[in-house]
């Protein structure tokens, strides 16, 4: 039987979603364990949380490939007594390895969450630049708060939208997590209408003052939809490999949600 390590796993995803192409400020790629940790078991999630470690260690698992880093800005100290240096020292102490792909996965046309979210609502005659997916609904024109409804069965969670219920909506941007200004970019490439997690008040009024409809789907909500596509992404690619290991999407929602 072949032995998975740490390095091969990060090998696939810089494959698939290069680490180079992350921005600037990002932090990802290996950044808890080591290279040459063996691997039998894998979790996939959003985010590293106390209840994702508790999934984790309840499956066993030898590493785990998030979307969200930790470590994110500039950490000097690791400290139990903190929120991230808990996580850490708790998956150091459990031999536990983390791999983070962020925003050179949000740019995957395969794998991002706008990718999930542009699949599950067959958007047509898609086109992608950088972080923006925009495609053509199938059923179009469609009405806004038709649109958010169908958004809300997808994500099962709330969707607020800003803008009118009637306003009619033909083509679609997205772009998952805390992207807000990209409007403006949706509505360069042919949207009516865009979705992402976060929105502030200030693009709101901005979008919705030229009669364009924001979506805010939330940050989880918008990501969340990739947890399951990268898992079975990954797990498929290792047993063409003929790797004997099992990959898990993690079923976890935050906010005690």
């Amino acid at each position: 039987m072949k032995q998975l390590m740490v390095k091969n796993v990060l090998d696939w995803i810089n494959e698939i979603a290069p680490f180079e192409t992350a921005e600037s400020y990002d932090n990802v790629g290996l950044l808890v364990g080591s290279m040459n940790a063996e691997v039998n078991k894998i979790l996939v999630a959003l985010d590293i949380t106390p209840d994702v470690l508790n999934e984790a260690e309840e499956k066993g698992v030898q590493l785990i490939v998030t979307h969200h880093p930790l470590m994110f800005r500039g950490t000097k100290r690791i400290l139990e007594d903190d929120y991230e240096g808990a996580l850490i020292s708790r998956m150091i102490r459990g031999h536990i390895s983390m791999i983070a792909a962020h925003t050179n996965l949000d740019q995957s046309p395969e794998y991002s969450g706008s990718a999930a979210l542009v699949k599950a609502l067959n958007l047509q005659n898609v086109r992608q630049e950088g972080f923006m997916f925009v495609g053509d609904l199938p059923d179009a024109p469609i009405r806004a708060d038709q649109l958010r409804g169908r958004i809300m069965q997808i994500e099962k969670d709330a969707v607020y939208q800003f803008g009118c219920d009637d306003t009619l909506i033909s083509t679609l941007g997205i772009s998952g997590g805390a992207y807000d200004e990209g409007f403006e970019q949706a509505r360069s490439m042919g949207a009516q209408a865009y979705l992402t997690g976060e929105v502030r008040h200030h693009n709101a009024l901005a979008a919705i003052g030229t009669g364009f409809i924001l979506y805010q789907g939330g940050h989880f909500g918008t990501e969340a939809p990739l947890v399951p596509l990268f898992a079975k992404a990954l797990q498929n690619a290792l047993n063409a490999l003929k790797y004997e290991v099992v990959v898990y999407p993690s079923t976890r929602r935050p906010y005690g949600g």
